[in-house]
């Protein structure tokens, strides 16, 4: 858990709630602050077995320590290299999804060494405001943008491309908030998000009462079949593993679902969105946490 990323704060509670969830069930756990360059002499130091992955962000989510892991041969819980890299880059996503036949909204990537002016004028020429801008690794609504206006474009690329030098624009949906998480192929309930500022940014996402979650959601059973359709489809042609959270949007005039983006690591605390659904499955956190590490293995795509 922790590590570099920006999203540190946020794996060492999804990692503190795991490994107390574990130690309740009877297993040993030791809690790792994750630390890249390091990462083989400590589990060795600490005689690790296996590894519960509660990593979020660049270096855990990313395929890169999956690789690590599997040229070292210990098993590890979740999705493997390819699938955790291909759904943890938004621009790689907004390419693979559709092409497996998943409805997105519009996109184009951007990138810092083709110049602001480019990025500026390509969004004027391809997208209607509201627009959304998005850094192209991070995770929890970290660095996006919901741009109202043109007027607000120049100085927005500049905060979002100084999180990040590779971004994507993304066609504002003005509908409903939707998550499906997938565990092992099969999907939970559908949690329907309303945050009470009316955006579930980062705030909403991660302060207790912030936001009202709604599950099973109530609408209808067709659209409840379909984004759990669009959500398992995913999970198959990434070929993730273990838990992964797929977040939907609908456009407000049709009602149709459009696919987010995927989380290969999806936040366990306590405020989060899989243990919910898990729970109006029936399934106890501590039971969501062993079914989990029960998948843990090597050699996944």
């Amino acid at each position: 858990m922790g590590g570099p990323s920006r999203e540190a704060e946020v794996s060492r509670h999804t990692g503190q709630a795991i490994g107390a969830a574990l130690k309740q069930l009877g297993y040993q756990v030791s809690l790792i602050e994750y630390d890249p360059p390091r990462i083989a002499a400590q589990l060795k130091a600490e005689n690790i077995d296996i590894v519960f992955i509660a990593l979020h962000g660049k270096y855990g989510e990313d395929g890169t320590v999956q690789g690590a892991l599997e040229l070292l041969g210990i098993p590890y819980t979740g999705s493997g290299v390819l699938a955790s890299a291909v759904t943890m880059d938004k621009i790689m996503s907004s390419h693979f999804f559709p092409a497996a036949g998943i409805r997105m909204a519009l996109s184009r990537p951007y990138r810092l060494q083709d110049g602001l002016a480019f990025a500026e004028a390509d969004i004027r020429k391809h997208f209607s405001f509201p627009v959304v801008l998005k850094p192209a690794r991070e995770g929890s609504t970290i660095g996006i943008e919901i741009v109202k206006t043109e007027e607000q474009l120049p100085d927005a690329l500049k905060r979002v491309f100084s999180i990040e030098e590779r971004i994507l624009a993304e066609a504002y949906l003005d509908g409903e908030e939707f998550t499906v998480s997938v565990l092992n192929g099969k999907p939970l309930p559908v949690i329907q998000i309303c945050p009470h500022s009316g955006s579930y940014d980062y705030y909403s996402k991660y302060t207790k009462g912030a936001t009202q979650y709604l599950v099973p959601a109530p609408i209808s059973r067709e659209l409840a079949e379909e984004m759990s359709e669009m959500a398992v489809h995913g999970y198959r042609a990434a070929e993730c593993a273990g838990a992964v959270r797929f977040d939907f949007r609908t456009e407000a005039a049709t009602g149709i679902p459009y696919l987010l983006e995927a989380n290969s690591i999806p936040g366990m605390t306590e405020t989060s969105l899989v243990p919910k659904a898990a729970r109006a499955a029936g399934m106890t956190f501590a039971e969501l946490c062993e079914v989990i590490l029960q998948g843990a293995s090597t050699g996944k795509v």
